[in-house]
């Protein structure tokens, strides 16, 4: 997905909400602004926003001197969503379809998303998660592929499960526990440096997911996993996959081109995205409103 004039737009609203979350000099918010307004004279429209953003994100850690301008409120996040993890843990269980029920989990917790334009409740959010309908379902596909791959192959179906934001990273857990119930070996892969408040191998371990499966990271420090990038270690993991869960709106941006067995799993959280994703899926331009719907989509590509 290439980078729009609304992303442009986005990138300063970015820079405005990360001066009213991690500082409190107005002198400083406006700092950002500027180095905002520098930045966007260097995107590359051709590039995906995630990428782009990389070079805003590390504009304004240098203005805030600090490379983790986020580290407060992932923490909170984390903690917010182990509140949460052994009620939405029973509720999976209690489904009639323990995995699609873990899925709308792990999709719900996209909504905890800081740089997205959107207001979300955590707590309303993942309150009524299991009852929405998903604006676009493969899931079908996905639980037939899970079931094929292993018995082509006669082993565990090798899963490569990309995360994306802190506190969302504790229902990935579920999600990734009730995928090995499925029989899939599940490998997570989080950012290899601190970006916005997507997950990293030192919050993976906050919250333990390290003991749940194996966690990697991908070897950049974008908010999404631009492949071109990404270190020798996770191409690997990536090409051996049998099956790539994608999660949040980062992921798909950058992966949305990718011939590979992907299944993106977000919620919508901007126009440009959900424009994306009914040209993708050729569905009617106003099938989707940006307002947080749930995405279970499968990748169309040739890799058999």
């Amino acid at each position: 997905m290439q980078t729009t004039l609304d992303c442009l737009v986005c990138f300063i609203r970015q820079a405005r909400s990360t001066g009213k979350l991690a500082a409190a000099d107005t002198a400083l918010q406006r700092d950002l602004l500027e180095a905002a307004g520098q930045f966007l004279a260097t995107v590359d429209l051709q590039s995906s926003p995630p990428v782009n953003a990389i070079t805003l994100y590390a504009k304004m850690a240098e203005v805030l001197g600090t490379s983790d301008p986020f580290a407060t409120i992932k923490q909170k996040s984390n903690l917010c969503a182990l509140g949460l993890q052994e009620s939405m843990a029973q509720q999976i269980a209690a489904a009639d379809d323990p995995l699609r029920a873990a899925l709308r989990v792990a999709i719900g917790g996209n909504i905890i998303d800081y740089a997205a334009q959107h207001e979300f409740d955590i707590d309303e959010t993942m309150a009524s998660c299991l009852s929405c309908a998903f604006a676009v379902d493969d899931y079908p596909s996905l639980r037939r592929k899970i079931i094929d791959a292993g018995s082509k192959t006669r082993t565990r179906t090798k899963v490569l499960y990309l995360c994306d934001n802190c506190g969302e990273i504790v229902f990935d857990g579920l999600c990734i526990k009730e995928l090995q119930r499925q029989g899939c070996t599940v490998t997570a892969a989080v950012r290899h440096g601190p970006i916005i408040n997507d997950a990293t191998l030192v919050d993976a371990q906050a919250v333990k997911l390290d003991k749940i499966c194996p966690v990697i990271t991908n070897g950049t420090s974008c908010p999404g996993t631009p492949l071109a990038d990404c270190s020798n270690e996770f191409i690997d993991y990536f090409s051996d996959a049998d099956i790539i869960i994608s999660k949040g709106m980062g992921n798909f941006e950058t992966l949305s081109e990718v011939n590979a067995p992907v299944f993106f799993l977000f919620t919508v959280k901007c126009m440009a995205v959900a424009h994306h994703v009914t040209e993708r899926k050729n569905l009617a331009p106003d099938t989707l409103a940006a307002k947080g719907e749930m995405i279970l989509m499968e990748q169309v590509c040739d890799k058999p």
